[in-house]
């Protein structure tokens, strides 16, 4: 009898011992990874039209500052009439800035590291991303949103329907970003990525690239006339004429010029995203082509 009273009570021990040690090394987990919550921000300044569009439709109220450039100053000027300048791109006013107080600046990388280094020497949070993936759109937007503490699900919503309906397609298709030298986006890039998503061929989609920028590459006249692409999407801007490419001496023998089969696309939209309505247009007419 106390030979079995003995075994119980060893149980018994040893069962509280695993217990208490099993605990114990939950709650160590825990702390090796504790959950930090976002800080939310009141006062954000952008410095990219795609990163204003979304405060601006998230929660205006938390927007102080934007960039000037073509979105802001026409495109969507009577949004963004009241709401102060921080300078171009190229040629940010850290000053103004700083005077505006913010709690975060929202930035893009490598355009804006110099600028947002100093910033946060002076001890303003900033946040440096890139828009390079559908999912990177997506996961920008959704981090946006929690450092002002809203919903991102209206945006998302409207990200998916982007999507709905795509013609089976299957065309090859060239983009031209630039007529001397001429380059081209591969799959690494937003432009690479879209073209996927709206299932087109892009006949340099694993070529790689030799500058810093991974998604962009420089392509030669022999490259160009070997794809030969089906269809041609040509990129214009302010600083970019469409008629330029028409001078190139290949121009004429391309399959997608004799038939017909070019089109024209805006650098804010194809190459980089720059609001919500500006992708919904570009996946209609991705879409609308893709139909052809």
């Amino acid at each position: 009898m106390n030979q079995k009273i003995t075994v119980a009570c060893i149980s018994i021990f040893l069962g509280l011992n695993l217990f208490a040690c099993s605990h114990s090394n939950s709650e160590t987990k825990a702390e090796k990874t504790p959950t930090q919550p976002i800080q939310q921000a009141k006062r954000v300044i952008v410095l990219t039209p795609l990163a204003a569009d979304l405060i601006y439709s998230l929660d205006k109220t938390k927007l102080v500052g934007v960039p000037n450039g073509r979105y802001t100053d026409i495109i969507a000027k009577s949004k963004f009439t009241d709401f102060p300048r921080v300078g171009t791109r190229s040629a940010i006013n850290l000053e103004k800035i700083v005077s505006l107080k913010p709690d975060l600046v929202i930035g893009a990388e490598k355009m804006h590291d110099q600028a947002l280094a100093k910033l946060k020497e002076l001890g303003i949070p900033t946040i440096a991303r890139t828009i390079s993936s559908w999912q990177d759109l997506e996961n920008q937007t959704t981090e946006l949103a929690q450092h002002i503490g809203v919903d991102p699900k209206p945006i998302l919503d409207k990200y998916k329907s982007c999507l709905n309906n795509i013609p089976k397609n299957g065309k090859s298709v060239l983009i031209l970003l630039r007529a001397q030298p001429t380059s081209s986006p591969n799959k690494y890039s937003w432009a690479g990525d879209l073209l996927e998503k709206f299932n087109y061929k892009n006949l340099v989609a694993d070529f790689q690239s030799g500058s810093r920028f991974k998604g962009y590459l420089t392509l030669s006249q022999e490259k160009i006339l070997e794809a030969n692409p089906e269809k041609l999407f040509i990129i214009e801007s302010d600083n970019l004429n469409p008629d330029d490419f028409k001078k190139l001496p290949f121009w004429n023998k391309l399959k997608a010029i004799q038939n017909n089969q070019v089109y024209t696309f805006h650098h804010d939209g194809l190459i980089t995203p720059i609001s919500v309505d500006n992708l919904e247009e570009t996946c209609t007419k991705l879409r609308e082509i893709a139909g052809k």
